[in-house]
Formats: structure tokens, sequence, C-alpha cells
């Protein structure tokens, strides 16, 4: 679980750099920034199925509301990021699909408090 993790971390701190830097030179989201935001996707899918699995065999959840809400979320937030940086063709789609892979690392952070038994 840590290498998922760490995973997510990185192409998420990539992800949202990119789109940093297309914001400040004033750039619509590209194939390249979609992309990052796709992979950012694969990667909290990757870890979502997981989580999923290692519940489903046997792991406890005290809150299962919670877990499978912020599961979600980290699906559907690259997909909005994305949507929004292909039809908004200004910096602010950039900035969004930005804005979206930082919330993708603070739900990663959130993630091990909420449920330490998927993580130990």
């Amino acid at each position: 679980m840590a290498v998922l993790s760490t995973l997510v971390y990185v192409v998420g701190a990539l992800t949202a750099l990119l789109a940093v830097y297309y914001t400040v030179r004033d750039l619509s989201a590209d194939l390249v920034l979609l992309g990052a935001s796709a992979l950012t996707l694969l990667v909290w899918a990757v870890m979502g199925g997981a989580l999923l699995a290692r519940d489903l065999g046997g792991g406890s959840v005290d809150d299962p509301v919670t877990l499978y809400g912020y599961l979600l979320t980290g699906l559907v937030l690259p997909l909005a990021g994305g949507w929004a940086g292909l039809w908004e063709r200004t910096r602010w789609g950039s900035l969004v699909i930005g804005a979206a892979a930082v919330t993708e690392m603070v739900l990663m952070m959130r993630l091990p408090q909420i449920w330490a038994g998927g993580f130990a």
C-alpha cells in the first residue's frame, strides 16, 4: 500500500506542477496535461481497487460511507478536471486540473487517518 500511496503523491504533484506551468504561461490544457489528469485517475483507481479488495477480504471499516465517499470522490475529481480542461480553453481549465490534482493528494493524505487498517 505504501508504494501505491507514494505513486498517488508523485503523479498528483507532477500533474499539479504541470498545471501550474500551463496556468502561468497562459496555456490551455492540451493532450499532455489531459493525459496527466488521466494518469492521476488511473493511479487513484488502482489504489481504490486495492483498498476495496482489502476491505472485502476481511478488513474492518469503522466508517464505510466516508471511506467509499473518499474513493468515489478521488475517481470523479480527475474526470471533472479533465472535462473542465477540455472545454474551458483558457488558462483556467488548466488551473482546474491542478486543483483536482492537489485535492487528490489531500484525499490520499486523509485516507490513512480514516482507515488505518487498510494501510498497515
